[in-house]
């Protein structure tokens, strides 16, 4: 899975991931040497989780590579924990923790079940905690809330195969006034009374950043939403129900997200209500000034055909003329003119025009979308880069980082 995935997965950052990564502390089981993307596999979760709770336990991520690494036996790493232990009186709480994550709880899987035995010394949470990690590691998805029965925690769970993309329907639009306005969200779970149990709460939705989603008046769309009368689209339409608990209205989205696409189930988004105010694309949006003076710029002059695309992961500093080109880009073709005008040629739409897209120097001015997105021109082996700046929707609405085309001269 990529790392958006996984740090979904895990409940983490992409941020974090790459660090770790960067330490050799958990490193990517894959890396496309043409778009520079990483991928994880389902059985690395549990050493994320395994180091998560070493950290919180205190110890330096040095100690934590060589535990993970070297493979302790159970009875050695219990040596560890007692030693720090006895010098770490107050981080008892977090040991206790990140001792029942090194542990491996024996899960037999059945056809649609997990069971495994209750540890005499965990609680019933910190046996269902423990049995988290390992259900997402084995590829696994839970779909039903843990259980004791006779010295036994169980759920139900469904084997996850290989990954495919739902439909994409588009539904007409029918009104609901009570679903219009600002929402906070709550938090992703594998079920819907995980909520009511207040357990196993993912934070982050569509980035870290998130924290809140919009129902705009019409069902307009902004970003990747849109929405109709018990749908939201995100693309995929993901159906809701409306909950009113005391004095706040909540909505319970089943999210067509991961584990679905791998013939698993939606997994349960959670939104409260904060408002009903009429919002717009354009009030959420994120914009530049694009009322910038023209100043010529004479080697920028000319046409520039897309060659690569810096993505998340990556930074315009780690473009190189050894990067192969990559065909199929969204951003084709862009022609600066001598007099400040431009044309941009995109896979579904061309934009011309002074109203449209222009340029000055060191930006491409795209007016209907009101971005400045900044240029350099970089000549390496005799043959000139220009690198530009790609604001998309994520940056625009999700807070996210810039990304960036790479073109060479037409």
């Amino acid at each position: 899975m990529k790392i958006g995935e996984f740090a979904k997965m895990c409940a983490t950052k992409i941020s974090v991931l790459r660090h770790y990564d960067k330490e050799k502390l958990l490193v990517p089981a894959y890396i496309d040497r043409f778009s520079g993307y990483r991928y994880y596999t389902s059985e690395q979760i549990l050493t994320f989780h395994r180091i998560t709770a070493l950290k919180k336990a205190g110890f330096s991520l040095p100690e934590i590579k060589e535990l993970i690494s070297s493979h302790k036996s159970n009875e050695e790493i219990a040596e560890v924990f007692l030693k720090r232990e006895k010098t770490l009186l107050q981080t008892l709480e977090h040991l206790k923790e990140a001792g029942l994550m090194m542990t491996n709880l024996q899960i037999l899987f059945t056809d649609k079940q997990a069971i495994a035995e209750l540890p005499p010394d965990c609680t019933f949470i910190e046996a269902c905690t423990l049995a988290e990690a390992q259900i997402k590691a084995a590829d696994y998805q839970r779909v039903s809330q843990y259980k004791s029965v006779d010295g036994m925690l169980r759920c139900d769970v469904v084997k996850l195969g290989t990954e495919v993309d739902p439909p994409e329907e588009a539904l007409p639009f029918v009104n609901d006034e009570r679903v219009v306005g600002k929402w906070e969200i709550i938090g992703i779970y594998a079920v819907r009374e995980d909520f009511y149990d207040n357990l196993f709460c993912v934070k982050n939705f569509y980035g870290d950043e998130q924290k809140h989603l919009y129902f705009l008046p019409d069902g307009e769309k902004y970003w990747a939403f849109s929405w109709t009368k018990g749908v939201l689209n995100t693309p995929v339409n993901n159906e809701y129900e409306l909950e009113q608990i005391g004095e706040d209205l909540y909505m319970f989205v089943a999210l067509k997200e991961y584990e679905y696409t791998r013939g698993g189930v939606p997994s349960c988004l959670v939104l409260k209500k904060e408002d009903s105010e009429h919002y717009t694309a354009d009030d959420l949006a994120r914009t530049d000034n694009t009322d910038l003076p023209f100043e010529t710029d004479e080697r920028i002059i000319g046409t520039w055909k897309a060659h690569s695309f810096l993505g998340y992961l990556q930074h315009k500093n780690d473009f190189t003329t050894e990067a192969e080109p990559i065909d199929e880009l969204y951003f084709k073709e862009v022609t600066f003119f001598a007099d400040g005008n431009c044309r941009v040629v995109y896979e579904d739409a061309v934009f011309e025009g002074a109203d449209s897209v222009s340029w000055t120097k060191n930006y491409l001015l795209r007016h209907w979308n009101r971005s400045a997105c900044e240029y350099e021109i970089r000549t390496a082996d005799g043959n000139d880069y220009l690198i530009v700046e790609w604001k998309s929707g994520d940056w625009r609405y999700g807070g996210y980082d810039t990304n960036y085309y790479v073109f060479t001269r037409a």
